[in-house]
C-alpha cells in the first residue's frame, strides 16, 4: 500500500456513550501508533467522545458522558438537546470534510447520522466500529431471515462503507446482504494487562492479597449510566453489606469493597447508592486499574456490558446484576422483544449459564449476596466459570484484533 504524505489524514468519530468512548480512544491509539510506524503523521482527529478519547489526543466536539440514560423519560427530556447536537454535528462534519468518519455503537444515533450525511452530499469514508448485530440470532432460528429485513444492516450496506462487528453475531446477515464488512475479533482480547504489582496495589488501596491475610476482595461495577448506578447500586451495595455482616460473623477475614468507577461524573451518584446502602467502606477506583482491580478480587459483582466482558477475558469470577424501571422492564418485554434466555454477553455466546445473571425481579439484594455468597468459597463452581470463560474466548477472540482492525481501517483511509 501507497500512502500520501502529501497532507495529514483527518477524521471524525462519533460515539453516544462511554463504552463507545473506551472502544474508539483505544482504536485511535492502535491507529496512530500504525501510522508513525510507517512514517506518516498521526491523523487530526475530531470527535463526540469523552475522557479516554480526549486523552488519546481527539479534540472533543461534544462530550457525550451523559448523552445516553436507561429509560425512555430520561432520553425524551434529553431529546431537544440531543437533536441539536446531532445537527451541530451533522454541519460540522459536512463543513470540515474529514476523510473518514467513524462511527462507534449507538444504533439509532449513529445510522440516522450517516444517512443524513450522505444525504447532505458528504462522500467520505464512514466505517461502522462496534458495528450492530442482533442478539437474538443467538437463540432464534427464525431471526434470520427478520435480520434480513432489518434497517440496522439494510442502512449500513446503503450508507457505510466497511462495518466492523466486534462479536461473532448475526455475521450470517452481513455475508447474505453483502455488507462490507470484517470481523477481526473482541478488541479487549489482548487489552488485558495489570498496571499495578501486588505490592503497588497494596500501597495504592491498602489491600494486601489474601494469601498475605489479606481481606477478602469484592468488585463492584454498577454501571456506566447515572440512571443504571441509581438502579442497580443500591441493591448491590446492599448485598455487599449483608456479605461483609456474613463473613464477619463466621470468622472470616473482613471484607474489602472496590467500585470501579466508569467516569469521574459517576462518583456523587456512586457513594449516594452506597450510603442509602448503609455501605460504611468503600474504595472508589478509576476505570484504568480495572484489569488490576478484576484480577484482585475474589468476586465481581457485574452490571452487563464491557465489565462483564472484561471479567470473562481476565478470568474474573463474576454475578451479573442487571435492573431497569418497572415501567421499561415491562415495554422491554411486550413491545420491544427482549425478553430472551440470557442478558450477560459471556451467557449469549455460550447458548447457556456460564455466569449467574439476576435480572430485574432477581436483582434484589438478598439474591445477590446468596448467589455472590455460595460464589466465594466454592472452588468446583468457580472453576467451571473459569472453563466456560476459556471455551467463550476462544470464540470471540482473534489474534491481534485491535491492530487488525486498525490496519483494516488505515487501508480505507489511504492517507
Amino acid at each position: 500500500m501507497l500512502y500520501s504524505a502529501s497532507r495529514t489524514a483527518t477524521i471524525f468519530i462519533s460515539t453516544g456513550e462511554l463504552s463507545g468512548d473506551l472502544h474508539a480512544a483505544r482504536l485511535v491509539e492502535a491507529l496512530q501508533q500504525r501510522r508513525i510506524e510507517s512514517g506518516r503523521p498521526a491523523a487530526i482527529v475530531e470527535a463526540n467522545g469523552s475522557s479516554a478519547l480526549k486523552a488519546a489526543g481527539a479534540a472533543l466536539l461534544f462530550d457525550v458522558a451523559g448523552w445516553s440514560e436507561m429509560g425512555i423519560l430520561p432520553n425524551l427530556l434529553k431529546l431537544r438537546y440531543l437533536r441539536r447536537a446531532g445537527l451541530a454535528t451533522l454541519r460540522h462534519v459536512l463543513s470540515n470534510n474529514p476523510d473518514m468518519v467513524v462511527l462507534v455503537d449507538s444504533r439509532v444515533l449513529n445510522l440516522e447520522l450517516a444517512k443524513r450525511l450522505r444525504r447532505g452530499g458528504y462522500t467520505g469514508r464512514i466505517v461502522y466500529y462496534v458495528a450492530p448485530v442482533r442478539w437474538e440470532s443467538c437463540f432464534d432460528p427464525l431471526e434470520q431471515a427478520r435480520s434480513l429485513k432489518n434497517r440496522r444492516f439494510l442502512d449500513q450496506r446503503e450508507y457505510c462503507d466497511f462495518s466492523i462487528p466486534i462479536y461473532p453475531v448475526s455475521l450470517s446477515a452481513y455475508r447474505e446482504l453483502d455488507i462490507a464488512h470484517g470481523f477481526f475479533g473482541h478488541p479487549l482480547c489482548n487489552s488485558a494487562r495489570l498496571e499495578l504489582s501486588d505490592d503497588e496495589y497494596a500501597a495504592l488501596t491498602g489491600i494486601a492479597p489474601e494469601v498475605q491475610g489479606g481481606p477478602i476482595a469484592i468488585a463492584a461495577l454498577p454501571g456506566s449510566r447515572i440512571g443504571e448506578v441509581k438502579q442497580i447500586g443500591p441493591p448491590m451495595f446492599s448485598a455487599l453489606k449483608l456479605i461483609g455482616e456474613a463473613l464477619r460473623e463466621a470468622g472470616r477475614p473482613p471484607l474489602a469493597v472496590v467500585a470501579l468507577l466508569a467516569h469521574t461524573k459517576l462518583r456523587p451518584y456512586v457513594l449516594d447508592a452506597a450510603r442509602k446502602s448503609r455501605l460504611s467502606e468503600l474504595l472508589l477506583m478509576d476505570a484504568e486499574y480495572s484489569w488490576d482491580v478484576l484480577h484482585r478480587s475474589r468476586l465481581t459483582l457485574a452490571k452487563s456490558g464491557t465489565g462483564l466482558h472484561q471479567c470473562m477475558l481476565i478470568g474474573a469470577v463474576a454475578v451479573m446484576c442487571y435492573r431497569v424501571a418497572p415501567s421499561l422492564a415491562w415495554l422491554a418485554r411486550n413491545f420491544m422483544r427482549m425478553d430472551l434466555p440470557f442478558y450477560g454477553l459471556p451467557n449469549m455466546l455460550a447458548g447457556r449459564e456460564v455466569v449467574p445473571e439476576l435480572v430485574q425481579e432477581a436483582c434484589t439484594a438478598q439474591r445477590i449476596a446468596e448467589t455472590a455468597g455460595a460464589l466465594l468459597f466454592d472452588e468446583t463452581r468457580r472453576d467451571e466459570m473459569l472453563r466456560g470463560y476459556a471455551e467463550i474466548r476462544a470464540i470471540a477472540c482473534k489474534p491481534e484484533p485491535l491492530q487488525r482492525i486498525a490496519e483494516a481501517v488505515d487501508k480505507l483511509l489511504e492517507v
